[in-house]
């Protein structure tokens, strides 16, 4: 019996990790990039506005624009993002 609930264990744990190893959706894209940027401005941006959002092989591509500046948040699919910005 202990081998049975061992193995049961087992098995719940490799689907409920399948589950954070599948693609990101757009959605959490969007959300890292946010919260990326929001680190990253500190406050000092201003109102930043999702422009627009797109998905490039295994990256994706995540625009704000804020008063005086643009962004672009690269986020990979492992979580990782970078801030690029432009002025207007």
């Amino acid at each position: 019996m202990n081998f049975a609930v061992r193995k049961g264990g087992l098995a719940i744990a490799l689907v409920a990790l399948a589950g954070c190893i599948g693609p990101m959706t757009t959605r959490e894209a969007q959300d890292i990039a946010h919260a990326r940027l929001t680190k990253y401005c500190n406050g000092r941006c201003g109102a930043l506005t999702l422009a627009h959002t797109q998905q490039l092989k295994n990256r994706w591509l995540v625009d704000f624009e804020a008063p005086r500046q643009k962004f672009t948040v690269i986020v990979e699919n492992d979580g990782n993002a970078k801030v690029t910005t432009w002025d207007k």
